[in-house]
């Protein structure tokens, strides 16, 4: 489930943690205005996620994930976030 990948990344839990209590549908553009005023990581995080839920509507909004990008401003507890992920992938 995305609200399990979301909850991965400690920077997307500070910074969503109410919307993640009061939601229970996974609305893309909802959680991507969550992020308007964001630190770069977080966005970077939100983006690999927008990405993981659909790249096919990541790439239509111009939601663009930057693997390099993540990795240069992210730190380690979110870097590992990504990791698990790839080590173990799975597509909510």
């Amino acid at each position: 489930m995305i609200f399990t990948l979301i909850r991965s990344f400690p920077c997307l839990v500070r910074k969503v943690r109410h919307w993640l209590d009061r939601t229970d549908q996974f609305d893309p553009d909802e959680f991507y205005g969550l992020f308007e005023r964001a630190s770069s990581g977080e966005i970077h995080s939100a983006l690999f996620v927008l990405n993981v839920w659909s790249p096919g509507y990541a790439a239509m909004k111009e939601w663009r994930f930057d693997l390099m990008a993540f990795m240069s401003c992210t730190d380690s507890d979110n870097r590992q976030a990504l990791l698990n992920w790839m080590t173990r992938p799975y597509w909510p």
